[in-house]
């Protein structure tokens, strides 16, 4: 009988004990040749096995609801994530005046900055803050801000542009008592106007630096035009045309920082959708059309001087009353050649002591259409829906999103069309088909945009909550790749920001929430 079977004896576990470092030992061998094994494997093909490099942590600072101020939180947690905005900001505090710095406005622009840098994303656990100095700051402008009411996150929105742009009017003022941008930048509407694109080199190429007055504020001037340009500034046509003469008004441009877009009532639309209905070509039947006037009224002026000839032939010419006939044909061959040198040159030039006739009105057209893209396009969802016993309710259509917009299609292209049924400009780049060819294009044209961020709003009309979605750029990211397969590849990472809440979720569940009020994009 073997010695094993007995573990009492003493032997025994001498034994036992020797068999088993004897398989520790065997197995340690059998590990050092799988290793040397892989070690000759990887010496003879020279490659190795792609290592998986994690993303960092990252973590977001929650805001606290302060009494219904989560209007404010989502949007302040939407601005945050966009790099342009956060970096206007910035150049605007710094450019306020000396004499301005105690204002109102001023005072919200730095607390405005002190939230958004407190917003940035962070490699740690951070702990949440009340923007209370914020919103003492917004009630000195709006005192709707400190009720405890509910409040509109647009309106919210469009308070902090404003503020933004009188900070820059100011700074404005400021630059031009200084005497250089009076008479090296031009202005147009109220705006410094650039003729180059800010993002190139703006600073002129001088050969010799001091053969040139200007040359030692060169860098200066470069500056002052980059902090001068607000990245949610855009601009619109807007054009009006006659179906029945075929006359159109001039082009008319306004200046926006977001546009409103009705949401069609159906239970599930696009935002391309609802981009197609703000750009749609409306029909007016209770047009004037200053064309159809002049037209009207030079035929009535030429029956009037028909008239006088007619007189004047039947009377003797040396009466009182021929003379008083002819001074009136005389006036009226003057306005006659008012009118024809208005219809041939300017319809809407002024017509001084001309009566015009009043046409019955006529059925025009008229439409709108992004003329200038922004920086940071700005879209606002309304989905007020007017019922016909005087109330609102909110309409709850499923928006559904892209990751990449392209709104070539509802922008100008700089080809005019002179028919009235027409849009203002005919069709461009198509929709959605990203080559190589037709993505160059729509970027030339400064048509294409990245989802940065979102408010939602959930709950009827006048009750609910508001929270955001945001992005947070990967570390490697670099907008200055121009390949197609560069530019749509995606690597942010997306949150879920409920007051103190932060939760990061995917894209997919993101652009499949349906329920958006204000959408951000970043021009790619």
């Amino acid at each position: 009988m073997s010695t094993l079977s007995f573990p009492g004896n003493p032997r025994s576990l001498f034994v036992v004990a020797s068999v088993g470092v004897a398989s520790l030992m065997a197995l340690a061998l059998l590990s050092l040749g799988a290793g040397s094994s892989n070690s000759s494997d990887k010496q003879r093909t020279g490659k190795r096995k792609p290592s998986r490099r994690r993303k960092p942590k990252v973590y977001l600072r929650g805001l606290y609801n302060l009494g219904n101020t989560c209007f404010m939180n989502s949007t302040l947690q939407s601005l945050a994530s966009l790099d342009a905005f956060n970096a206007y900001v910035e150049r605007c505090i710094a450019l306020l005046p000396d004499s301005d710095r105690n204002s109102v406005d001023a005072a919200i622009a730095v607390q405005l900055k002190h939230v958004l840098d407190l917003l940035s994303p962070q490699l740690s656990r951070v702990s949440a803050y009340s923007p209370r100095s914020l919103i003492n700051s917004l009630s000195h402008k709006g005192r709707w801000i400190a009720s405890r009411n509910e409040q509109d996150a647009q309106e919210l929105f469009q308070m902090l542009s404003s503020t933004l742009q009188s900070v820059v009017r100011n700074a404005e003022t400021s630059l031009f008592d200084s005497g250089f941008l009076t008479h090296h930048l031009p202005i147009e509407n109220g705006i410094v106007s650039t003729s180059q694109q800010s993002d190139g080199d703006d600073v002129a190429k001088n050969d010799s630096p001091s053969s040139s007055p200007l040359a030692a504020s060169q860098s200066s001037f470069a500056s002052a035009r980059a902090v001068l340009e607000n990245p949610l500034l855009g601009m619109a046509a807007s054009r009006t045309a006659c179906v029945r003469c075929g006359y159109i008004e001039a082009i008319r441009h306004s200046t926006f920082d977001n546009l409103s877009l009705t949401v069609p009532r159906a239970h599930t639309t696009s935002i391309e959708e609802c981009l197609a209905m703000y750009t749609v070509i409306d029909r007016l039947d209770d047009f004037k059309c200053r064309h159809c006037s002049i037209v009207a009224t030079l035929a009535r002026v030429k029956q009037d001087i028909a008239t006088c000839d007619s007189d004047l032939a039947a009377q003797d010419r040396t009466s009182k009353r021929a003379k008083r006939v002819a001074a009136t044909a005389a006036t009226l061959r003057e306005q006659q050649r008012v009118l024809d040198d208005a219809l041939a040159n300017n319809p809407e030039a002024d017509l001084p002591g001309i009566q015009l006739a009043s046409p019955p009105p006529s059925v025009s057209t008229r439409q709108t259409m992004i003329a200038r893209p922004p920086k940071i396009l700005v879209l606002h969802l309304s989905r007020s829906i007017y019922l016909p016993t005087g109330g609102t309710a909110k309409n709850p259509a499923c928006v559904q999103l892209q990751r990449f917009l392209d709104i070539s299609p509802f922008t100008t292209t700089g080809h005019i069309s002179t028919n009235a049924s027409t849009p203002i400009s005919g069709p461009a780049v198509p929709v959605n088909k990203y080559s190589a060819e037709s993505l160059a294009e729509i970027r030339r044209r400064n048509c294409l945009y990245r989802l940065s961020a979102m408010v939602f709003h959930s709950g009827a009309h006048d009750s609910g909550h508001f929270y955001a979605y945001r992005s947070v750029k990967a570390a490697n990211s670099d907008d200055a790749q121009t390949g197609s397969n560069n530019i749509l590849t995606d690597s942010d990472q997306w949150f879920m920001v409920s007051d103190i809440r932060t939760v990061e979720v995917s894209l997919e569940s993101v652009l499949d929430a349906g329920n958006g009020y204000l959408l951000f994009y970043e021009r790619v």
